[in-house]
């Protein structure tokens, strides 16, 4: 079925060449032909030789040669067998075939003798100095003669010349030299044909003038047709009228046909004129220079394809008119039919000039684009010699473009001035640990969209990163070390994109462009980048890094954070004036995190301190604290410097918590049976459970929840990066997850700074519990417990700041601390002294009760509203103790 398609698609191809004209117009005539076709071909079947018996011949003809003791002949035709097979030819079987047939006892009659005989002749040896000083020999005195220049010249012995036709008797008689130097100028007059100079005065029509005023001249079709070639090439011609000014084309209509009806004629005229004005504005357009290379290509481009459409088609087509083979006939309507099919791709081409010029001035490609998206839509409409040919020139204009992408992507440089290039250097003087994201930026335009045709703004990013790969290798000084890639670079060109075939494809040209630039892109991002994330990781280690900070700032070895925690909180319980000093908070540090980190990472811990407002033991004060770390400059454009800010604030808020639980653990049981007042007990009791309780949960939730999941997800798309770019913004997404889970983002400063007024609740029941401990008289003690060491009393002042300012931000303080410390020498449970601690413990209990609701409710909200169950799960944690008929 495929071999009748075939022969019926050939047979329709061969029946359309020969009678010329359109099967839709003569369906009859078309079909009859198609049928005198298929009757003259049907009874004749040409099969292909058996290629299999040939080679059995073959190997047969080599058996009977070496069988009747002519091996050399066999070992020559073995040899020329070989030669053959290495040629590639679909005929060969034929050929060999052949050669069978023609063959006549090749035994008796081949001698091997005579193949030497094609052998063609050796070439002819060089010559050399050896032959040349044989054949002529010279002696060395001669050579450094001097030569006396101004000796006459044989020149000067010279006989001028004489114009006269007639030779003097005593001349003697010219030598070969003058005589062919001799002429006659009459040989060079060509005679005069009358005949032929008539021809050419009729043949100039436009010379010719009518009998009347208003009549008009008569031409002929042939006259017609010469005239329409003129203008289609540009020149002036007498049949119409161009206007220089706007470009316009005009039929003049003072000539007429004698054979054709006027109007007729004149539509035929005029539809050439309309292409003739198409192609006369596209030449206009090409003679004005651009500046800009990239234009420059575009009417390169242009001038080539019309100089090729002036040479090939017109030029044989007047060359068919003037000197024609054979015969033909002289008709307009088939000139048109011609040049309407010829010159669609070039009419496309002038309308898209048209269209893209007022554009050129503040779009410097917009003619890529527009070549891109028209060559999409030819593909569209099926017009496979418009998509060919507008395929091909934006190609050759898209290599101008791709020069200054390949020279960042190769080597990091920018072109001087290069403002059609969508990559620019923003500061020349940055830091290289800004080197990634401050020193090269990509140029936008109006509406922050990015100045690059749209068909390369996907692959923009990669184009961007992978120069700034090869900067970056450059800065570390290992650009140029093995980075040369050695494959060819994959081109893109309409036969590598689309195909040699002569169809349009069945893909999108956009997926074919895409799937083709993608590959060019990879061929030069993956050795950059590879090599850069190799260095990272390896040299400078940024998974180690990482891991340092998990443990410095997120206290991910819970141990160790525990012993740096209660260190500070021992220095800030002493209430000594260096408590907060930098230097020995940093030696601190690095003592207790030496057995974590490697030697060089211990020595690159810094504890930095501020100075706040004294508010006395609240949690707020450990905002002073804030732990750094030296990190190598190429960590630096991942880990910015605005992400330590963000660490700081976790870190701050896990210390606060370790706070609170140190404090509340420091509130032993055995200290709260020696208050001989139940009510105070019982009071004490639940509200260490409930604030102890608290700081578990926050803090498990802050270690497990937030950082633990964030910090493993993370490391695994860390892994996963391929360039610095992916990187940073991986590590940039992280923080930003960890600052909104840890409720510390703007929008949750309400509920952060209700859990910190909470985290103070605790540390006002220790300062309490402390200074009810220390009334307590060592006579009303119990035998069963152990004495406690008094503390030493702190001052008046002191103490009423110790109390009540810790209360909630934005909470009016009780003066409690007057009625505790009215009766001081009394007794706890006797007196006012018993009533005033008991009325602080319950004001305590008041704050959390409003507070608690306060941080759940707004968790459950935010939740609700963002969709992150880990808040509504925070919140159900912290209510577990709520009754049921309540929630």
């Amino acid at each position: 079925m495929a071999q009748n398609a075939k022969l019926g698609a050939l047979t329709e191809e061969l029946i359309r060449s020969i009678v010329k004209f359109d099967p839709a117009t003569n369906k009859q005539a078309y079909r009859h032909a198609k049928d005198l076709a298929k009757q003259g071909l049907r009874a004749h079947q040409y099969g292909r030789t058996n290629q299999f018996d040939v080679q059995a011949s073959y190997k047969g003809l080599d058996e009977k040669f070496r069988v009747l003791n002519r091996d050399d002949l066999a070992d020559a035709l073995d040899k020329r067998l070989e030669e053959l097979q290495a040629i590639p030819n679909k005929w060969t079987p034929e050929y060999l075939s052949l050669l069978l047939q023609l063959s006549d006892r090749p035994v008796e009659n081949s001698q091997v003798e005579a193949l030497e005989l094609l052998r063609p002749p050796p070439p002819t040896p060089p010559l050399t100095w050896a032959e040349i000083v044989a054949d002529d020999p010279y002696s060395d005195e001669d050579i450094w003669k001097d030569i006396d220049y101004a000796a006459e010249s044989s020149e000067d012995d010279r006989t001028p010349k004489k114009r006269g036709g007639r030779q003097s008797k005593e001349d003697s008689l010219p030598s070969s030299i003058d005589h062919n130097d001799a002429y006659d100028p009459e040989s060079c007059i060509v005679p005069v044909h009358a005949q032929a100079i008539q021809e050419i005065s009729e043949s100039q029509f436009w010379k010719a003038a009518p009998e009347e005023q208003l009549d008009k001249i008569e031409i002929t079709e042939l006259q017609a047709i010469r005239e329409a070639l003129f203008m289609l090439a540009g020149l002036p011609t007498s049949l119409y009228v161009n206007n220089p000014k706007n470009g316009s084309i005009r039929v003049n209509h003072k000539y007429n046909f004698s054979h054709a009806l006027t109007a007729t004629m004149e539509d035929l005229l005029s539809q050439l004129a309309d292409i003739g004005q198409d192609l006369y504005r596209l030449r206009q357009w090409t003679l004005r220079r651009s500046p800009l290379p990239l234009i420059q290509t575009f009417e390169a481009a242009i001038q080539f394809r019309l100089t090729e459409y002036d040479h090939e088609y017109l030029a044989s087509q007047q060359r068919r008119y003037l000197v024609p083979d054979t015969p033909i006939a002289v008709s307009l309507l088939e000139l048109h039919h011609d040049i309407r099919s010829t010159s669609r791709p070039l009419v496309q081409l002038a309308k898209l000039v048209a269209e893209i010029e007022p554009l050129l001035l503040v779009n410097p490609f917009a003619h890529l684009e527009t070549l891109f998206d028209r060559t999409g839509a030819a593909q569209m409409a099926l017009e496979s010699d418009v998509f060919e040919f507008l395929s091909k020139i934006f190609f050759e204009c898209l290599q101008t473009y791709l020069k200054p992408i390949r020279k960042w992507m190769e080597s990091g440089e920018l072109g001087a001035n290069d403002e059609t290039f969508f990559v620019f250097e923003s500061d020349s003087g940055s830091e290289v640990s800004s080197l990634w994201h401050d020193r090269y930026v990509l140029r936008r335009g109006k509406g922050n969209a990015l100045r690059s045709p749209e068909f390369l703004q996907p692959a923009a990013h990669k184009i961007f990163n992978t120069g700034k790969s090869v900067i970056f290798l450059k800065e570390l000084g290992i650009y140029g070390t093995g980075l040369a890639s050695t494959e060819p670079e994959p081109r893109l060109d309409h036969l590598t994109v689309c195909g040699d075939s002569s169809t349009v494809p069945l893909s999108p040209f956009a997926e074919l462009f895409e799937a083709a630039f993608e590959r060019w892109i990879r061929s030069k991002f993956s050795l950059a980048s590879t090599v850069l994330r190799e260095h990272l990781f390896v040299q400078f280690g940024l998974f180690r890094i990482l891991k340092v900070f998990s443990h410095l700032f997120l206290g991910e070895d819970g141990s160790v954070f525990q012993d740096f925690a209660d260190a500070i909180f021992e220095r800030m319980d002493s209430r000594q004036r260096g408590w907060n000093d930098r230097y020995l908070l940093t030696e601190l540090a690095r003592g207790v995190f030496t057995n974590s980190f490697a030697p060089s990472d211990v020595d690159k811990v810094i504890v930095r301190t501020i100075s706040i407002k004294d508010q006395g033991r609240s949690v707020k004060n450990l905002r002073s604290i804030a732990m750094d770390y030296a990190l190598p400059w190429p960590i630096m454009n991942i880990i910015q410097r605005s992400s330590i800010s963000i660490y700081q604030q976790v870190f701050t808020f896990l210390l606060q918590t370790y706070r609170a639980k140190y404090l509340l653990q420091r509130v032993e049981w055995n200290q709260l049976v020696r208050l001989k007042d139940n009510r105070l007990t019982h009071m004490a009791y639940k509200l260490r459970q409930r604030l102890m309780w608290f700081s578990d949960i926050l803090r498990s939730y802050l270690s497990e929840t937030v950082i633990a999941i964030s910090t493993q997800a993370m490391t695994a798309d860390m892994g996963r990066a391929e360039d610095i770019d992916e990187m940073s913004n991986i590590h940039i997404k992280f923080l930003a997850r960890l600052q909104e889970q840890a409720l510390l983002s703007q929008n949750l400063k309400p509920i952060y700074r209700a859990i910190i007024s909470l985290l103070d609740l605790g540390v006002l029941f220790s300062e309490i519990h402390e200074k009810i401990v220390q009334k307590l008289p060592t006579a009303k003690l119990r035998h069963d417990l152990p004495p406690k060491s008094p503390a030493k009393p702190a001052k008046a002042a002191n103490r009423r700041k110790s109390v009540i300012p810790l209360v909630v931000e934005n909470q009016s303080s009780d003066s409690s601390d007057s009625e505790l410390d009215a009766d001081g020498d009394n007794p706890v449970g006797e007196g006012s002294s018993g009533d005033a601690g008991l009325k602080t413990l319950n004001q305590i209990e008041e704050q959390f009760g409003k507070l608690l609701p306060f941080v759940t409710a707004g968790l459950r909200s935010v939740s609700r509203a963002g969709a992150k169950p880990v808040w509504e799960m925070l919140a159900e944690r912290l209510e577990w103790d709520k009754p049921e008929d309540k929630l």
